[in-house]
Formats: C-alpha cells, structure tokens, sequence
C-alpha cells in the first residue's frame, strides 16, 4: 500500500496518483490553539508542541505535515522587536534597518543559541522521530524579499522599490545571506522539503514584473540551497499570483503553494510540465468561517479541477488559528473518498 510520503512524492513529480494527497500546507500554529497550547510555551516544550501536532495528523488525514511553522524567527534573530501573542504567527513590531548605511552594521547571530530557533529545532526532530517514515515532512521560512520587508518595514519597502532600486537589491542579497545561514542548518535535519514562504511579494502588494525584478532570484537562490541539500524546495506566495505562474516556476520549486483567489485547474494545466500546485481553500471565508457542509462542497469542487496528476490539496494559506477541528476534518472526508 502507498504511504503518505509516497504518494506527496508521487504528486510533486508530476505523475498520475491513485489519491490526491492533503498537504494543509501550514497546519502548526491552527493544532497548538487547537490543544490549547500557548505559543511561548511551544517554544519552551518541544515536546508539547510535538504533542500538539501529533493530535490532528492522523485523524484529518495529513499527508504532509509541517514541522517547523515559527517562518518569521530570522527577523527577531536579527535584532527586530516582536510581540509573542498567545496564538499565531509572531508579527515584527520594529525594524532594524533605517538607512542604507546599517547593512554593513548587521551582523548574523549563533542561530543555535538563539531560543525560537532552539526550540523550532527540538520540535522538528521529536515530530520527525515519530512521523518521518510515513509522512512527508515540510519546514516553512521567509523568502529574502519578505525578510528584507521585516528588516526594514514592508510600507517603507514598497516604496524603496519605487524610489531606491539599488538599495532594494543590496538590501535583499543581505537577507539572502541571512537566511542561508539559516537554511543550511535546516537541511540537515530530518526534513523532506523546505517551504519558502514570500507574503509580501503577494500579487496585492507587487506586479509580476517587480516579483521578478525583487524577489525571484533570490527564491532561486535559496532554493538552490534546499535542493542541492537534497530536499524538495517549495514556494508559498499570498494574494492572486495567476500572473507570475512561469516566474515562480522558474526559481525551480518542484511545488507552488497558492492562495485561494488563483484558479486551481488553469494553473495546474498551465504548470503541468514545469511544477505541481498546492491549494487552495478559502482559509478564511470557508475554513474559518465556513461550516463543514460548506467545506465539503469547496474542497470537492477542488479535487475535480485539480485531478490527479501535479495537484496536491491544502489551504490557500495558513489554517487559520480558530478554524473548527470539524472543518479540517470534513476535507478528509471528501478527499479520502475522491
């Protein structure tokens, strides 16, 4: 019988599966609300926070399985204030690079010593130790362009692509520097495939032209490290990104993990010779706020423009932290039996 991890495989490369396979593709921060689990404390407890996941891998069916979702840690390391809320992601408050002259000033840390990156760390390998022989397993980190959104603030970002080109590229190869230090770490682990996620190059906020004038090789860059650490390199991008599929494709992902305003079957029909797609439920209008009917119908319509070849379910983002255990479980319902 194929496994999970078999059949994830089967999928990103492009070959006819007999199940589409769920890969949610962010489910941590949804299961540590779900069990009740504060966000600090996931950072502390490894072990807790691998409990937590534990709960909700098997019972909704999860073929991939992130097992580092803390995709923002760089910028803190690097010296960015943040706010440790209860539940959720960890939002940047302040910036660190106020002027072009400050590149030079910023200066990588230990990232071992650094604690969310300890315990991102410790969580991976006991979730590994556990799931790694029938799961596909997923680490998520930013892209260099959202990195250096966060360094120097994503408002003031946008408009220095506008007004400061030079300072954009100088300011996106040092956070291509940053992350690799942190990349190179995370393929050594017990990992299948590393998740670069890039929000803020989101089709709400850049052109296509600009994605690939910013961002795009930057990706490729960072993804070339995943790949020549033998792991899969995925792209994660918010908002309606139908207008830079071929861009995306080129930073040579083996997937593309879409948001939900993209039409799934015109992408996978139109990436079908170059990359597979992940998506793309409504995270917030049907999985959150949705009932499990409305998941239901959703996450069919899904599987019929997906088919089985170079298509893999999940959200368009994020599950959302709140989302009722019911609606996830409705997806498996439908696509166990698809």
């Amino acid at each position: 019988m194929t496994s999970s991890k078999e059949l994830v495989e089967s999928a990103l490369r492009r070959e006819e599966v007999e199940r589409i396979p769920f890969c949610p593709p962010f489910q941590g921060y949804w299961a540590l609300n779900l069990a009740g689990v504060s966000v600090i404390d996931s950072i502390k407890n490894p072990k807790m926070a691998a409990e937590a996941q534990f709960k909700v891998v098997e019972p909704c069916c999860m073929d991939a399985v992130e097992i580092m979702w803390d995709w923002l840690l760089p910028a803190e390391a690097m010296g960015c204030g943040v706010n440790i809320p209860e539940h959720g992601t960890i939002p940047t408050l302040t910036h660190i690079v106020d002027e072009p002259g400050m590149l030079d000033k910023l200066e990588i840390p230990e990232i071992n010593d650094f604690y969310r990156f300890a315990g991102a760390k410790s969580t991976a390998s006991a979730m590994a130790e556990k799931l790694r022989k029938e799961r596909f397993l997923m680490c998520s980190i930013l892209s260099p362009f959202t990195l250096s959104g966060e360094l120097r603030g994503v408002e003031q970002l946008m408009m220095d692509c506008l007004m400061e080109e030079e300072f954009v590229h100088n300011l996106i190869n040092k956070s291509l520097e940053i992350l690799t230090v942190f990349v190179e770490d995370m393929i050594t682990w017990d990992t299948d495939a590393v998740i670069i996620c890039d929000p803020t190059a989101s089709g709400d906020l850049i052109s296509a032209p600009d994605y690939a004038n910013f961002s795009a090789s930057s990706m490729k860059a960072l993804g070339n490290i995943v790949r020549k650490g033998g792991k899969t390199h995925i792209n994660h991008i918010c908002g309606d990104t139908s207008d830079r599929l071929d861009i995306v494709a080129d930073t040579g992902c083996a997937a593309f993990s879409v948001d939900y305003q993209v039409n799934i079957k015109n992408a996978v029909s139109s990436m079908s010779d170059r990359m597979a797609i992940i998506g793309n439920l409504d995270p917030a209008g049907i999985l959150y706020c949705g009932t499990p009917e409305d998941v239901r119908v959703n996450t069919q319509t899904l599987l019929e423009a997906g088919g089985k070849k170079g298509y893999l379910l999940g959200s368009g983002c994020d599950i959302p932290v709140g989302t009722a255990y019911e609606n996830v479980l409705a997806m498996s319902k439908v696509f166990m039996n698809f």
